[in-house]
């Protein structure tokens, strides 16, 4: 995952996020930042620098990107995005039929 300075489009830092990991984004970084995952089908160290990499698990596929050459294949991953929205929109009565 990278993180940009709006509007520019390199990278501030970046992070690789292992299998089942969380990653909580707040005040400027949320606010103030972009931040995205490429769409890529490996991954390779040496294009970017990881702000994480002293925190990797050993043994886990971030070791492996660090020690194997740095280059890592992706495989299918999921990820689940939660907002705490200061304010939102009403849209209960939008497309309602009246009946």
């Amino acid at each position: 995952m990278h993180y940009y300075d709006v509007p520019a489009r390199t990278p501030t830092f970046s992070l690789f996020l292992e299998p089942r990991s969380l990653v909580i984004t707040t005040r400027e970084q949320y606010t103030e930042r972009a931040h995205g995952i490429d769409a890529v089908a490996e991954d390779r160290v040496g294009d970017f620098e990881l702000a994480n990499s002293g925190l990797l698990g050993n043994g886990a596929s971030g070791t492996a990107l660090l020690v194997d050459g740095g280059v890592l294949q992706r495989q299918t991953r999921y990820s689940l995005t939660c907002r705490d929205v200061a304010r939102v929109m009403n849209v209960s009565g939008i497309g309602a039929r009246k009946g």
